[in-house]
């Protein structure tokens, strides 16, 4: 097939990415997920809006590409908090845990954009293209991206590795997010390095990706799965396993203590 007729495809996934987005949203508030999964389904409205605001502009004329760029940092807005609230349904039996999980993520994402920003400046100081041009907003989008990537396949690991009870949702949920996360991640990284073709090409295979993805949610997701305990095979033995149970509770009960003596001490003066 040629670029003309992915192109047509591509444009007709991403309407029918829509369309399941708005089914997505629609099951979950049937199915009462929507206090767990706040900023996840905030993200899919915003999605859904601007879509349908897009779709009626012609793909190459200013008023898209105006539009585009300047809702666009709302994306990678809606993308960290996403991210965040996975670390939260992770850690939520550990209060504690969840508390010191939170603020370390929220430093780790300051300082992994920082360095993605600092790693892309030689290529934008080199750059001869306008301030707002395609290109530079790519490459500032893709810096933003790589930390965030980086900081779903730590959450990654912690799903492997550490011996947390999980409900079924949030292994989903998480496993789907970092696939759907990836593969539009993966997308924006291409869009920069290779020929428009190839770029529309490769997209039409990302998105077909999501599609998957959202029609996973929609068959998976179930109000009895926020309740069933997923299990996951883990790499380390049934010993070590105890042993990281006990030692995780016990950080967390000591977690707790310490923030109520912070909370009781600020409440005091």
């Amino acid at each position: 097939m040629d670029a003309p007729t992915f192109e047509l495809i591509r444009r007709w996934l991403w309407l029918a990415n829509t369309v399941l987005c708005v089914v997505l949203l629609v099951r979950m508030a049937a199915l009462k997920l929507s206090s767990a999964y706040k900023f996840f389904l905030a993200s899919l409205v915003f999605s859904i809006i601007r879509f349908a605001l897009l779709w009626w502009l012609p793909v190459n004329s200013d008023r898209f590409i105006n539009f585009w760029k300047w809702t666009e940092p709302i994306t990678w807005l809606f993308s960290t908090l996403v991210v965040l609230e996975l670390c939260t349904l992770i850690f939520k039996e550990y209060r504690g845990i969840q508390v010191l999980g939170r603020r370390t993520i929220y430093a780790s994402t300051v300082v992994a954009m920082l360095v993605s920003l600092i790693l892309i400046l030689p290529t934008w100081r080199q750059s001869d293209q306008p301030m707002m041009a395609i290109p530079r907003f790519l490459l500032v989008e893709r810096g933003v991206y790589s930390a965030l990537v980086i900081l779903l396949f730590l959450l990654l690991v912690f799903l492997v590795f550490l011996p947390i009870p999980l409900s079924r949702n949030v292994v989903l949920h998480s496993v789907l997010y970092a696939a759907f996360f990836l593969a539009g991640s993966l997308g924006i990284f291409i869009a920069g390095k290779t020929s428009q073709q190839t770029g529309i090409i490769v997209n039409t295979c990302l998105m077909g990706v999501a599609f998957l993805c959202l029609v996973a949610w929609i068959a998976l997701l179930s109000r009895a799965g926020e309740t069933k305990i997923a299990t996951i095979p883990k790499p380390l033995p049934s010993s070590y396993e105890e042993k990281l149970v006990e030692q995780l509770a016990s950080i967390n009960a000591t977690l707790l203590r310490a923030s109520s003596k912070v909370d009781s001490g600020l409440v005091s003066k």
